[in-house]
């Protein structure tokens, strides 16, 4: 039986900087405020994730999100009230263009879910908004067992989901902490490396790298 591929959403199948537009629009700032202004909620996003996580004290990724965004407003000082219309941007991001073919392709061969922190709104509105739910098997939320990944619980639900051993599992994701908190759990990974970056240096190593998702749907 084939492997199971399992695809992290943010910043995998959706470029999460494409908020960058709307930041611009809604804040009215210059395009290099903007694009400051999504690095550090991203940035942000992942470090909160990571820390409630260390503290045992879980949200949801919304919540997570909308944390991180009011700090980079803050840290900004922007405008605070168009937080609502830039959290439903988060529902609308651009999908990269070798997604919805790669997906399709790989679907012709292997089980394929998305596999994310996102919570299952947030999941259900992107998977809808961009196609890509008409591409895969289902989509699958840490927030099931009230985790975020890396933490191991996380992997082993989405095998579970799957009824399928860890190990028939793999993860695809462009995030290096990911493919190694994956990796560490015991999932097979591929790194979806598109800016060529160096590997982390905790968690485990990627089974597969490859520079983007083309290149793994021909690969697999």
């Amino acid at each position: 039986m084939a492997e199971a591929l399992c695809f992290d959403m943010y910043g995998t199948l959706c470029d999460v900087s494409s908020v960058a537009d709307a930041i611009e629009s809604e804040l009215d700032v210059p395009t290099s405020l903007a694009a400051d202004v999504d690095t550090l909620w991203r940035e942000k996003q992942l470090e909160y994730a990571f820390h409630r996580g260390a503290m045992g004290r879980y949200e949801p990724f919304d919540v997570v999100t909308r944390e991180a965004l009011d700090y980079a407003l803050d840290y900004y000082g922007l405008d605070a009230t168009a937080r609502a219309a830039l959290m439903q941007a988060y529902d609308d991001l651009e999908p990269y263009p070798d997604t919805l073919d790669a997906l399709a392709s790989l679907a012709e061969r292997h089980d394929t879910v998305v596999f994310s922190n996102g919570t299952p709104a947030m999941l259900d509105a992107l998977a809808a908004n961009t196609s890509i739910d008409a591409h895969v098997d289902g989509l699958v939320s840490a927030d099931a067992v009230e985790a975020l990944k890396p933490d191991p619980a996380v992997y082993e639900h989405v095998a579970s989901d799957l009824g399928r051993p860890i190990e028939e599992c793999r993860l695809v994701s462009s995030n290096a902490w990911d493919v190694a908190g994956a990796s560490a759990a015991g999932m097979r990974t591929a790194w979806v490396n598109r800016a060529n970056a160096p590997a982390e240096r905790v968690g485990g190593d990627a089974d597969l790298e490859v520079p983007d998702l083309e290149a793994l749907a021909e690969t697999l």
